[in-house]
């Protein structure tokens, strides 16, 4: 069996977002985060990115209880 789940989230596309804002990129089919290509470690994702994929960890797991829990 296989679970698709998109983000949920609606994007951060107005005009006073910021690159720290939930889901800036605007994905509805997965994850996505992006740090520049010079960027170490330590410097990406952005907390914006970091504060996105822990949602997004959050919905995958309350839907996998709701579809795996009979």
């Amino acid at each position: 069996m296989q679970l698709w789940v998109g983000t949920g989230m609606l994007p951060a596309s107005s005009k006073t977002a910021t690159r720290n804002d939930i889901n800036y990129l605007a994905s509805f089919s997965g994850l996505m985060a992006q740090s520049p290509s010079d960027a170490s470690p330590e410097e990406g994702p952005l907390p914006g990115d970091l504060e996105t994929a822990k949602l997004f960890g959050k919905r995958v797991a309350e839907m996998s209880l709701v579809i795996f829990s009979d």
